[in-house]
């Protein structure tokens, strides 16, 4: 009798035990949410948050983020910008199937032989009306006579600064992009740099954004991340595609070359509404 009241006993605790053990499962299940991982819904939110971020910035053309490089635009007048290319001071019919890459230079003299070659070559020359320079390029102001308001300002980069040299810019997405050739390398002016050199790339135009840029160091090398975004657009009442991706250069300090390597991260959906965005569930 004694045993079988030993036993009565036991199995009116377990199942005590197994209530006791399946709440306290529960407390900490709760306790997680709310101090350890997200939820799957608060997830899910902050995601859908970040998508209509990205895609309000690609509609509004909003293309770099607050900190980005940029300069000041000349008063009152039309203008481009051109960089002085290998390709530049040859004659049309001898440019054909050539790899293209900026010409870098120290000497002023050389580079301003260079533009005048260039403008030589031109089907309507253009006079020079000034030169500058910064520590990054050297500028020659030029204008045709017959349209005085248009100025074309035409630049090559210093050779003290970064070399091109084996680069083809017909392919914007190669690995390498030349070598940075500065010997004070530092975070800012690889930020500088890599940022100064993607606005004359033609991700610099609708449909593409900077969401993030900025540089980090290490004992070894640089590395200058860009979060992109491009827009592309769908045909008739189909949303448009998002693409959002990692694009990383990498520069070793000893060496100084630049190594850009793209992923894409996610492809998400949306369209404009009126005044408002729509994240697509399609």
């Amino acid at each position: 009798m004694k045993i079988r009241t030993k036993y009565a006993c036991q199995s009116h605790i377990l199942p005590s035990i197994r209530l006791l053990t399946v709440a306290l499962l529960l407390v900490l299940a709760a306790a997680c949410g709310e101090t350890g991982m997200p939820q799957s819904g608060e997830a899910s939110s902050t995601s859908l948050s970040q998508d209509t971020s990205i895609a309000s910035a690609l509609y509004a053309d909003k293309r770099m983020p607050e900190g980005f490089y940029s300069e000041k635009a000349p008063d009152n007048t039309f203008y481009t910008i051109s960089h002085l290319k290998n390709i530049s001071i040859l004659p049309l019919v001898n440019r054909a199937g050539l790899p293209v890459y900026d010409l870098a230079s120290n000497d002023f003299s050389e580079a301003l032989a260079w533009s005048d070659q260039a403008a030589a070559y031109q089907p309507s020359y253009k006079q020079l009306s000034g030169n500058s320079e910064t520590p990054l390029y050297y500028q020659f102001t030029r204008f045709d006579p017959a349209s005085p308001e248009f100025i074309d300002m035409q630049r090559v980069f210093k050779a003290s600064v970064i070399d091109f040299t084996g680069v083809d810019r017909n392919n914007e997405d190669e690995q390498y992009q030349g070598r940075i050739t500065l010997t004070d390398l530092t975070a800012e002016k690889v930020k500088m740099i890599i940022e100064y050199l993607w606005l004359f790339t033609s991700n610099n135009n609708y449909s593409n954004a900077i969401l993030e840029s900025y540089t980090t160091e290490s004992a070894g090398e640089f590395v200058h991340i860009m979060k992109q975004a491009r827009l592309n657009i769908g045909y008739g009442d189909k949303c448009d595609s998002i693409e959002v991706y990692e694009v990383r250069y990498t520069i070793p300090r000893n060496t100084g070359t630049i190594q850009k390597v793209k992923s894409l991260d996610h492809v998400f959906m949306a369209r404009r509404t009126g005044d408002g965005i729509e994240i697509c569930s399609e």
